[in-house]
């Protein structure tokens, strides 16, 4: 087990050592990069730049989220017993740490849930002083357009959130969003360019949590990051509170997060995927445990997904509006690799289902590929794992049906009868859109 160690004040952190890793949060004091890692750094710049108080709660929440981003980034996968699942305990200052030592576990089996690994906690009182907002031209027009928005949603620059920003936006939506996004290195760009097609007024957050390793472990993090989603969801929590205390209005509570419903459910598509390969940033499960421990901490939010009874195909079909989402498609990143090289590979599962997806939609326009012809991706055994894998479950579901069992494999579904047949139609449907895509390629 490796122990992770955070404060805002270095001085308060142990020395590195193999089962010690310290990491600095924030930057309310001078960062030593030969004694301490780091993360959050400019965080709470972002947050007094919004121009107003935020709740306590808030700021214990993304100090939560920051240390298990940098956790989840400084462990390396390859490094556990079984080269998979990592054994972490986190010891963490917070405001409520009675509060949050009490939902400790909870938390733990959440994040379990969310990222395959062995989670634990200890929170520690705090010594951070709440950020208090700064006054400045600049930060009284941040938050004069907070007010009268009424909800957060969150924007990746990935072509569902394209699809979630256009249709709440251009459409009739009841929600007027404060847009919400991680600033990635290379993601600003594509997320600046699909923010001009969006006709009604919103807001914008964006933040970067920012691991960066202490000096001696330079260039050995993991990149799994299946740990990503809770850090979205925190922030996007910290922007209800924002948007609550602008706008003096605590019924704001709703969260977007504009998920396709196969992705969402995410079900493994060989035996030897499951866990390793099946993402759960966005599974029904997770979002309703989690909703259920931010009640109990005091946070009254409710994430909602528009979409989790839809395909990415059918989601760019029926986008409410089609120039835009159209002008969108190429501007837009779904690429599990994209960060790699910042050149969606083609080939991997999100790249293959963005693209059933524009070809079910009848789009002309898409972004290069680095494999564009799948048919040399079949013969290059480095990259054809996901493709054999999609076929290979394509060929097994038909021969079994068993889709129930299949989508249970990936977490535990809604109890009700009517929204399980729903998912298991929106898996099939997704999955008999690869396959249309794959014969039209003749893969």
């Amino acid at each position: 087990m490796i122990n992770f160690y955070f404060n805002n004040d270095p001085s308060l952190l142990p020395a590195y050592s193999e089962n010690c890793h310290p990491v600095q949060l924030f930057n309310t004091h001078p960062h030593d990069n030969t004694k301490h890692s780091r993360a959050s750094g400019s965080l709470l710049k972002r947050v007094r730049e919004l121009g107003i108080s935020v709740d306590a709660d808030a700021i214990d929440l993304i100090t939560i989220a920051s240390a298990v981003t940098a956790a989840d980034t400084f462990e390396r996968r390859d490094d556990a017993a079984d080269a998979w699942s990592r054994v972490m305990h986190l010891h963490i200052p917070v405001i409520a740490e009675n509060l949050w030592n009490m939902l400790s576990d909870r938390l733990s089996s959440i994040l379990n849930f969310l990222t395959g690994d062995q989670w634990k906690f200890t929170f520690t009182k705090t010594s951070l002083q709440m950020p208090k907002p700064i006054v400045s031209n600049k930060s009284k027009a941040r938050l004069d357009s907070l007010r009268g928005l009424n909800s957060v949603c969150l924007f990746s620059g990935g072509l569902d959130s394209a699809v979630g920003a256009i249709d709440t936006l251009n459409g009739k939506s009841k929600y007027k969003p404060l847009l919400l996004s991680h600033a990635y290195r290379g993601d600003g760009v594509k997320q600046e360019n699909i923010k001009k097609l969006l006709k009604s007024h919103y807001g914008e957050l964006s933040y970067s949590i920012s691991p960066s390793l202490i000096s001696r472990l330079k260039g050995k993090t993991d990149v799994t990051m299946r740990g990503r989603s809770f850090n979205f969801l925190a922030m996007a929590v910290l922007g209800i509170s924002a948007l609550r205390n602008a706008n003096n209005d605590s019924s704001i509570s709703t969260i977007i997060v504009p998920e396709n419903g196969y992705i969402s459910i995410n079900p493994p598509l060989t035996r030897r995927r499951i866990g390793s390969h099946s993402t759960r940033t966005t599974h029904p499960y997770f979002l309703s445990r989690l909703e259920e421990l931010l009640k109990d901490a005091g946070f009254r939010v409710k994430f909602v997904n528009p979409y989790q009874f839809k395909t990415k195909g059918e989601m760019l079909a029926k986008c409410v509006d089609q120039a835009a989402i159209v002008k969108a498609v190429p501007l837009s990143v779904s690429c599990s690799h994209w960060h790699r090289k910042h050149m969606q590979c083609g080939h991997c599962v999100p790249c293959l289902i963005r693209r059933s997806s524009v070809h079910h939609a009848r789009f002309t326009e898409d972004a290069p590929y680095a494999s564009q012809n799948l048919k040399f991706v079949h013969k290059e055994k480095e990259t054809r794992d996901d493709l054999h894998a999609v076929q290979t479950a394509i060929i097994r579901l038909k021969d079994t049906k068993d889709y129930k069992g299949w989508i249970r494999q990936s977490g535990s579904l809604p109890d009700d009868d009517v929204t399980r047949k729903k998912l298991e139609s929106t898996i099939k449907r997704g999955l008999k859109e690869v396959e249309t895509f794959l014969k039209a390629e003749r893969v």
